[in-house]
């Protein structure tokens, strides 16, 4: 009967949607979050219209208006669409966070349900290792990603599950220390070096903050144990661990590392049987001194290799880091240093507003200096929001932040694991891109929602507040299916190009339509138009491209094109000029050499 009482609760949907977003909110690409934000929406909407609005919602309001102020750079954007796109993002995580409110005074059922779905994800993830079928793309890159597709993401819902998988090891010893033995073999099957270090300090704050201690050393040791040992032996097997492995050898290995596996749960459930020692004085001297001498040896080793480490940290970019285990000793920063540098020039040049919201991808090819550190993001939240959306965008994120992490600060018992997640999102925030993803995302914004709105005392339905949540719900989602239709279309109208030119000019329109921010349905329509004899038309489009984006390198280079592909280098010397001043690194630049020479030359008529 409770758990029937359950399922009817606000409970039951707000874990359905979390489990949607933690198999399908994977990705950089939006083509699952019209339906998550439409899902957030519908439930909070119908959570208001039920049972009222939950007290001290005005907690959300920083994150709110970080949403509103993604939406109003859309007005000076240098890449207005994505900036669009990443508006949308912001609300469908404010989404989350309202259903999260819904759930006030349910926190430690909603920590249950968590870890289960964790649980879930964890074994999913390991399945992809055991079961090579499930995805032949770790025959490519050895890195454990599923479902979430991203390395250091997946690492990211490992930080929040351990501390999970400790609370529930105070009441259910195996159970918790099977969900922290599985987890601990799958961050460091990652090798992800932020989600590790973000890790040990939330396992360390959270055997802080709870009386729960010594129930979490010793569930820590019952799953640490076996999960070190399993690692190693993972470490030794090509088909776990290696790239460019063959299907045969990802076949065998798998079924050893699955026995392996399996083993190791068998003894992290025996060894979680063994009840924990009592905290007496010798215990608590014990911990403590233990405790310091792990300070004291970090200490040193950071005094020791300092200068070592901030010089790989700091290094001209490069290639990239090795994707195999041993990256997890490397200090570089894979990049990271000069994109923050990159972000900064970015802000110097837009301090208030910054470039928009998402824009970084545009910053980032007018800075760099290499052709291998181009990225969508700087990899971290405080920088990005600082270039993309000025110093404004940078207050009213931090404030959000700020005031979630406040208002959790009275977190007891289970709600102390779900209190973490939050600080570990913003912590592993500080070296990755973890806005970009709605499977950690999203749970993370409903967990800080629950645990920030309290219950009223007498909950009464709030039509009027329904009503105008409605409207708002309404426009974001007609906001994210607008989005999601133009680049339906788009896609369909370059591959319609080889077969009925006509129908890709029809769908481009349709595009356009929908998406007039967008330069990608011009460049498509100026392709059909092209393919139809249109020269006059397809040029159009392609001057039109540019004033839509005239930050975008590729509004130029297409222009440019077209006029040296017609012998024309005269008109095609400014528009390739531009492009280069947009991105040196290019090697399309040689297309402005190109046209240079002709001009140069003396012999072009046009």
């Amino acid at each position: 009967m409770r758990v029937a009482r359950e399922l009817r609760s606000p409970l039951g949907p707000a874990l359905a949607l979390t489990a949607a977003a933690l198999f399908a909110g994977g990705g950089f690409g939006s083509s699952t979050l019209p339906w998550l934000g439409a899902a957030a929406a519908l439930l909070s909407v119908a959570a208001v219209a039920l049972g009222g609005v939950p007290g001290r919602l005005w907690t959300l309001a920083p994150l709110a208006a970080l949403a509103a102020w993604s939406a109003c750079s859309v007005a000076w954007s240098i890449e207005p669409d994505r900036s669009w796109d990443y508006a949308d993002r912001a609300f469908v995580y404010l989404a989350f966070a309202l259903v999260g409110t819904t759930l006030a005074g349910r926190t430690r059922a909603l920590a249950a349900g968590l870890g289960a779905l964790l649980g879930a994800v964890c074994a999913w993830a390991l399945a992809g290792k055991v079961l090579p079928w499930l995805d032949e793309d770790y025959g490519r890159i050895a890195r454990l990603r599923d479902p979430v597709g991203y390395w250091n993401a997946l690492a990211l819902l490992g930080d929040v599950a351990l501390p999970l998988g400790l609370s529930l090891a105070t009441r259910r010893r195996v159970l918790g220390a099977l969900l922290v033995y599985g987890w601990l073999v799958a961050i460091a099957l990652t090798y992800s070096r932020g989600g590790i270090g973000v890790a040990v300090l939330v396992v360390a704050a959270w055997l802080a903050l709870t009386r729960a201690w010594p129930q979490g050393l010793a569930t820590l040791v019952a799953a640490g144990v076996p999960a070190a040992a399993v690692v190693a032996g993972a470490f030794a097997l090509a088909g776990i661990t290696r790239d460019g492995t063959s299907h045969a050898t990802r076949v065998h290995d798998g079924l050893v590392f699955g026995g392996a596996l399996l083993a190791g749960a068998g003894l992290a459930a025996a060894l979680a049987r063994i009840p924990p020692p009592e905290p007496v004085p010798a215990v608590r001297q014990a911990a403590a001194a233990l405790a310091i001498v792990a300070a004291a040896a970090a200490c040193l080793l950071a005094g020791f290799h300092a200068r070592t480490f901030w010089a790989e940290f700091t290094a001209p970019p490069t290639a990239g880091l090795a994707n195999g285990g041993a990256r997890i000793a490397e200090a570089g920063s894979n990049h990271r240093f000069v994109w923050w540098q990159e972000a900064w020039r970015g802000f110097e040049g837009h301090e208030l507003a910054g470039t928009g919201a998402g824009s970084f991808a545009f910053t980032n090819l007018r800075y760099r200096t290499t052709t291998v550190d181009q990225a969508l993001e700087p990899h971290d939240l405080p920088v990005q929001f600082l270039s993309e959306l000025g110093a404004v965008g940078l207050a009213l994120f931090l404030l959000a932040a700020l005031l979630l992490v406040a208002a959790a600060r009275r977190a007891a018992g289970a709600e102390i694991a779900l209190a973490l997640a939050l600080p570990a999102y913003l912590l592993h925030g500080l070296v990755d891109i973890d806005w970009d993803f709605a499977a950690v995302s999203g749970p993370v914004f409903l967990v800080a929602g629950a645990l920030a709105a309290r219950p009223r005392a007498r909950p009464a339905p709030a039509p009027a507040a329904a009503l105008l949540g409605a409207g708002a719900g309404l426009a974001l989602v007609a906001s994210l299916l607008a989005v999601w239709l133009g680049d339906r279309w788009t896609s369909e109208a370059y591959a319609a190009l080889a077969t009925s030119p006509e129908r890709a000019v029809a769908l481009a329109r349709r595009a356009r339509a929908v998406q007039p921010l967008a330069v990608d349905p011009l460049f498509a329509e100026a392709d059909a138009e092209e393919l139809l004899g249109h020269p006059g038309r397809a040029l159009g489009l392609l001057q039109e491209a540019t004033t839509v984006q005239p930050a975008n390198k590729e509004t130029w280079f297409n222009l440019g094109e077209f006029w040296l592909l017609r012998g024309c280098p005269r008109h095609a010397l400014d528009p390739l000029d531009r492009f280069t001043a947009l991105d040196r690194q290019d090697p399309g630049n040689a297309e402005y050499a190109r046209a240079l020479a002709l001009v140069d030359s003396g012999t072009p008529r046009c």
